[in-house]
């Protein structure tokens, strides 16, 4: 059984990578589901715009930060990307909450 739990977005959003900051993500959207007795998490966003572009690709590994939210997208890798600085896809292991400043 497949079933959608919850959705949450944010017009921007940090991006991290290896406990550092490395760029943002506009028009953030994820959505919790519950598949195969395990919660999955994908997202999409409009835009990722990164200080260095050799980070701005398929296949990179980095977390997501909602500060408004106080939410952190951790692990998820970016599936697809239209080209660099545009639109694309991504899967999350998971999201944990946090208190105070990142």
């Amino acid at each position: 059984m497949i079933k959608m739990e919850k959705t949450c977005g944010s017009p921007k959003v940090e991006v991290m990578k290896d406990g550092k900051r490395i760029g943002h993500m506009d028009g953030m959207n994820v959505i919790q589901w519950f598949l195969k007795n395990k919660y999955k998490y994908t997202g999409t966003f409009s835009r990722f715009i990164t200080e260095d572009p050799d980070d701005s690709h398929s296949g990179i590994r980095i977390d997501i930060v909602i500060p408004e939210k106080h939410l952190i997208i951790k692990d998820a890798c970016i599936e697809w990307m239209k080209s660099p600085l545009n639109n694309g896809t991504f899967n999350a292991k998971r999201i944990e909450s946090y208190e105070g400043p990142i």
